[in-house]
């Protein structure tokens, strides 16, 4: 497993998402990993923004709905946050195992349904605070 770490103020994090455009593979599965408020859901907005979502297009936290969907030109995305999954929460009965191909996925909380109900990743980014707040670091290892 092999390890970058980048340190940054939220005005650099494009930084963070030129790591993830030149590490991440044609499609990915991306465990973050942080504390609520880390910036996970602003990794994801603006992930999707530099691919060419539209400005108009809400990128929220998916804590109550569990998934959002996006469509980037013919690319499709999913955005999870299992936080408020239950012991009886399924990926199945969502849709995120067989239905659409997916060229990424980005899965906030994936230890929170437990080990049958989550997704392998191919890469996992920690996120933490640095410097009283003002940055985070974001550490990307390669699963």
């Amino acid at each position: 497993m092999s390890a970058s770490t980048i340190t940054v103020g939220e005005e650099q994090l494009s930084q963070v998402i030129d790591l993830l455009n030149e590490t991440l593979p044609e499609t990915f599965v991306l465990w973050l990993h942080g504390e609520m408020g880390a910036g996970k859901t602003t990794l994801v907005r603006k992930f999707l923004r530099q691919r060419g979502l539209p400005e108009d297009t809400p990128v929220v936290s998916p804590t109550y709905t569990i998934m959002n969907e996006y469509e980037v030109g013919d690319d499709w995305y999913a955005h999870l946050d299992l936080y408020r999954a239950e012991e009886s929460f399924s990926l199945d009965e969502i849709g995120v195992k067989d239905g659409k191909e997916y060229r990424g996925i980005f899965l906030e909380w994936p230890d929170n349904p437990g080990e049958d109900e989550t997704l392998d990743p191919t890469h996992i980014l920690h996120i933490s605070y640095e410097d009283d707040g003002r940055k985070r670091s974001y550490r990307l290892e390669t699963c």
